[in-house]
């Protein structure tokens, strides 16, 4: 029987937060160029859906922005994102659901940013293959585990402020200044206190 943090049950309105690890001797992210690249790819598909991949975009302009969300036929933005982390072998998002059909808005999203980036780190690097261990992790999370595990990323442990203030690294400065048009912060709470095991560690 699979595992719970791999399944693909994702339902309409609820929020889940997904972890997707390197794979063994491999940096996901190796300078400030790997990282701009991968927000580059995250923001225009949660943008943009269902356009042309980003890869055979030849220059994103104001008007190739209105064309492709006049020819998006999905919609509503089928997922939101709430939160992110960056880290050199793995990366953290944490997201809401808002389709919930048998092609969920995060399944797509996951397919075009991971597909994406790996051929991007493919053809940077002159590798082949995947760079991924295996399927990344997801588990649903509830309302009042929101606030503390998107708390919890902001300052994760072992990685400095000066690494987490940084909007190329993590969310964090979206929650303290103007968020950016493709990031939706959610109202702080002190329901519960944070657990590791939302981490996803494990």
């Amino acid at each position: 029987m699979p595992s719970k943090l791999l399944l693909r049950n994702f339902e309409p309105t609820r929020y889940y937060h997904l972890r997707h690890q390197s794979k063994k001797d491999t940096i996901l992210f190796q300078n400030e160029a790997d990282y701009k690249t991968f927000i580059l790819l995250l923001s225009y598909y949660l943008r943009f859906p269902d356009a042309t991949p980003l890869s055979w975009v030849k220059r994103l302009t104001p008007q190739t922005v209105i064309n492709k969300r006049n020819d998006s036929k999905l919609g509503a933005t089928p997922t939101t994102l709430h939160s992110f982390l960056l880290l050199p072998d793995h990366f953290h998002l944490v997201l809401r659901e808002n389709l919930g059909t048998s092609k969920p808005g995060i399944s797509n999203l996951m397919r075009r940013l991971s597909v994406g980036y790996a051929m991007y780190y493919n053809k940077t690097y002159g590798v082949k293959g995947t760079i991924y261990q295996g399927k990344y992790k997801m588990t649903e999370v509830s309302q009042d585990e929101l606030s503390p595990l998107i708390d919890g990323l902001h300052h994760h442990d072992g990685v400095n402020d000066t690494f987490l203030t940084s909007p190329l690294h993590s969310s964090r400065s979206d929650y303290f200044a103007t968020a950016r048009p493709w990031l939706s912060p959610i109202p702080r709470t002190t329901t519960i206190i944070f657990s590791k095991k939302l981490l996803l560690e494990k």
